[in-house]
């Protein structure tokens, strides 16, 4: 019995259910053949009897030794990281070997370089970012200077002029205005690029921003015999910084006027739309090919009929720079000669939104 229970054990803790039945039915089967010897009594011993119970658990707990010794040599072998690698490299007084070393003050020193370009980098931009500030603000005095004696030239102050004059007189003023225009633009660029330029959201009228910019550039759309329309609506407010947007109208306006010949017209719109607002500026100029719509935004970018006009290529640069600056968006719809369609968007303002 002791032997029968044994067998059945090591069998079970080996982990094989299938050799434990058989473990099992073999000691089971000794056992009973035992006992029915031993008692019968008269065709067997009851000694042999006992002995021959015995020797069926011993075969047991052998059967049980050599199926597990057979399960162990045919489990895969374990193969370390250290075999599979090969032996690591010799390492000395708790320093790695002088291959590693290496390659660690490589990157030690990539990364000191690459920290220092940075660095510099970044200096060469805040210099930049200073050299236009100065210069822009030594361009505004005399600028400043030059539209005001402009205008007072055509309004006559001192007395009437010569219409000749007269006519030299608004050309000054608007050549005036119109560099005032990109001095704002390459200062303001700057600063965008450079991470410094900060805007300040308030409920504003988008209307009235975009009458301004139609006032503004009146002259200048009368001169080229462009009409220069403010679409009619209701008073359209929008959650944006006073100063970029008008920034914003002042390019978007000029624009259209440098790209939309005699005879045509650019209307400007503020609009409500779902989420914010909008303001756009449709032209009825040659349009833009699809190929250079993807370059215009880019600073200095020019598509082939900005080409032939004047200007240095940043007013939609700094458009676009303002109105992600908002959280918004710059849409470009045009076709090549079917005229173009320029807006901004500006989100409403959001809950926690500083006012």
């Amino acid at each position: 019995m002791i032997l029968f229970a044994a067998g059945v054990a090591t069998a079970w803790m080996s982990g094989g259910t299938r050799l434990t039945a058989e473990v099992a039915g073999f000691s089971l089967l000794g056992l009973a053949l035992g006992s029915i010897a031993s008692a019968g009594g008269t065709w067997i011993d009851r000694q042999d009897a006992h002995s021959l119970a015995s020797a069926f658990g011993v075969a047991g707990l052998a059967f049980v030794g050599a199926v597990a010794a057979i399960e162990v040599a045919s489990r895969p072998k374990m193969v370390s990281a250290a075999e599979l690698n090969g032996p690591l490299k010799p390492v000395a007084g708790g320093n790695p070997d002088p291959e590693t070393t290496l390659k660690i003050k490589q990157l030690e020193t990539k990364a000191r370089k690459a920290e220092a370009e940075a660095a510099e980098a970044n200096a060469r931009l805040d210099a930049r970012t200073t050299f236009f500030a100065q210069t822009s603000h030594e361009l505004r005095t005399p600028l400043n200077a030059i539209v005001g004696f402009a205008e007072m030239m055509r309004n006559s102050v001192f007395g009437p002029l010569p219409d000749k004059y007269q006519e030299y007189a608004g050309l000054i003023h608007e050549g005036g205005r119109n560099l005032t225009l990109i001095v704002d633009d390459v200062l303001d660029l700057a600063r965008l690029e450079a991470g410094k330029y900060e805007i300040y959201r308030d409920l504003i009228s988008l209307t009235d921003l975009a009458a301004e910019a139609v006032h503004f550039m009146r002259d200048e759309a009368i001169r080229k015999g462009v009409a220069l329309e403010l679409a009619n609506g209701g008073d359209v407010e929008a959650f944006a910084d006073s100063k970029a947007v008008r920034q914003i109208a002042l390019n978007l306006v000029s624009n259209g006027l440098k790209f939309t010949p005699s005879g045509g017209t650019v209307t400007v719109a503020a609009l409500d739309t779902r989420g914010g607002a909008l303001l756009a500026v449709s032209d009825t100029g040659a349009g833009i090919s699809p190929e250079e719509l993807t370059r215009l935004s880019r600073a200095f970018e020019q598509g082939e009929a900005g080409k032939k006009q004047k200007g240095a290529g940043l007013g939609l640069s700094v458009v676009r720079a303002f109105a992600e600056l908002h959280g918004g968006r710059l849409d470009i719809e045009s076709r090549e000669g079917g005229g173009s369609t320029i807006a901004v968007f500006f989100p409403a303002e959001e809950a926690g939104d500083p006012t």
